[in-house]
């Protein structure tokens, strides 16, 4: 397969803005988007391209595809519009929940190309950038992709489904308001049911668990698919395959969205990496294992260990997807349930958690789960108590059945409602 060239479609594309630019986005698509997908051969009028299309909550203009397995995806905005970092960060969210590791978003004027499905790397690149990243851009191509593609896999399945998502639920429950009496008074109980049984097939074939004799460093991941905003200027300085890392708040434009999809360095310290990502206003968090004692006991023994501290390192995967009524807004994960545990706590009081008043406990729960000290109400020392970053203490310890209540109860506390993935069932943490 020859060297992609690209130097003749910014030729063409660049006289084209200099004599004519689009004025839609119907223009864009069709006079430089298309050429674009062209270039890398995707062939964007055939069946194995569909457009228009939600996945996963997020509107995409194209989804090539290989074989009937989507490949990529592409979202699209007017030349004279901004890329929108909320709609880039919804992108992100896609890739990671679907298992579509590979997305372009573009007006015609910039191009923010993403990879991966857990680590999300990004280039940010302007149309006369792209020449000099071909080696880039191949990763893109459908010859690259193909090859990819080749072997069958549990991941092929969840782009599947992902795809075919809004028409799926349309058809199941069509069937369950016809086969139940009187079935059009239940038809939105049946949509919600439905809603949520392909979201968690979705999640359980895109899962992807470390291989037999594979170890997992004890990492943190945090995505949410809020807006960031910026108004500077693109300067993305990185190697071609490097990971986008911690982006700071330096005011990039909407093609640099700072990166709050999962990055953990191996072997770097918790603490450092937390507080770097609160300052930089990201939600970006890791947990590593501290090989020195005093590291979770304070030297006066009366605080736990902070939520940048460790917290367990059993080397599994516990994964928490929120929503609301409209759908997915959001999940964390990491390698403990209790890590996950407070991720969650820390992620749901930055989504509206609050007006709780402490000691707090739901309902049907025994002894406390937040206090303002690392003690129940009744003055006993809380099992493995977390400071989260607002002060408060977080009981954490427990079977991971124990914590997963928990995070429910949270979620639930703050209107939303959590779907447990991953090892959750998992007695041995």
């Amino acid at each position: 397969m020859p060297p992609l060239d690209l130097r003749p479609f910014i030729a063409r594309t660049a006289a084209l803005i200099d004599s004519s630019p689009p004025t839609s986005r119907g223009e864009t698509r069709t006079w430089l988007v298309e050429p674009f997908l062209e270039t890398l051969g995707w062939d964007c009028r055939d069946d194995s391209c569909v457009t228009d299309r939600t996945v996963d909550g997020t509107r995409v203009e194209y989804v090539p595809m290989i074989e009937s397995v989507p490949a990529l995806l592409v979202a699209v905005e007017a030349y004279d519009a901004s890329l929108e970092e909320s709609r880039a960060t919804a992108l992100r969210g896609a890739m990671t929940w679907t298992g579509i590791d590979r997305a372009i978003y573009t007006n015609g004027r910039e191009y923010l190309l993403l990879a991966g499905a857990s680590d999300i790397d990004y280039h940010a690149l302007t149309l006369s950038e792209l020449a000099d990243t071909e080696s880039t851009l191949d990763n893109y191509s459908r010859a690259a992709l193909a090859r990819r593609l080749e072997h069958h896999s549990r991941d092929h399945v969840a782009r599947r489904l992902a795809l075919e998502r809004p028409r799926l639920v349309d058809a199941i429950v069509e069937q369950l308001t016809t086969a139940a009496v009187q079935g059009d008074a239940y038809a939105d109980e049946f949509d919600s049911a439905v809603d949520r049984f392909l979201d968690q097939l979705v999640v359980a074939f895109a899962d992807s668990r470390p291989q037999s004799g594979e170890t997992r460093a004890d990492v943190s991941i945090r995505f949410s698919e809020s807006a960031v905003t910026g108004d500077g200027e693109t300067n993305d300085t990185r190697e071609p395959g490097s990971r986008s890392g911690l982006a700071a708040d330096s005011g990039g434009d909407a093609t640099e969205p700072r990166t709050d999809a999962t990055r953990a360095e191996r072997g770097s310290a918790a603490g450092s990496n937390a507080d770097a990502a609160r300052e930089a206003g990201t939600h970006d968090a890791t947990g590593t294992e501290s090989d020195d004692p005093s590291a979770s006991t304070p030297d006066d023994g009366s605080d736990g260990p902070t939520a940048d501290a460790d917290t367990g390192t059993d080397g599994g995967e516990y994964v928490v997807r929120f929503f609301n009524d409209r759908g997915s807004i959001g999940a964390i994960g990491h390698s403990t349930a209790e890590g996950a545990l407070v991720e969650a706590a820390e992620y749901l009081f930055e989504r509206g958690l609050s007006g709780i008043e402490v000691p707090w406990s739901p309902d049907d729960a025994d002894g406390t789960v937040l206090n303002a000290a690392p003690t129940h109400a009744d003055g006993s020392p809380m099992a493995a108590p977390t400071q989260l970053s607002n002060g408060l203490y977080l009981a954490t310890g427990g079977e991971p059945d124990e914590r997963a209540a928990r995070v429910e109860a949270l979620a639930a506390r703050a209107g939303l409602r959590a779907m447990l993935t991953g090892d959750w069932d998992d007695r041995t943490s």
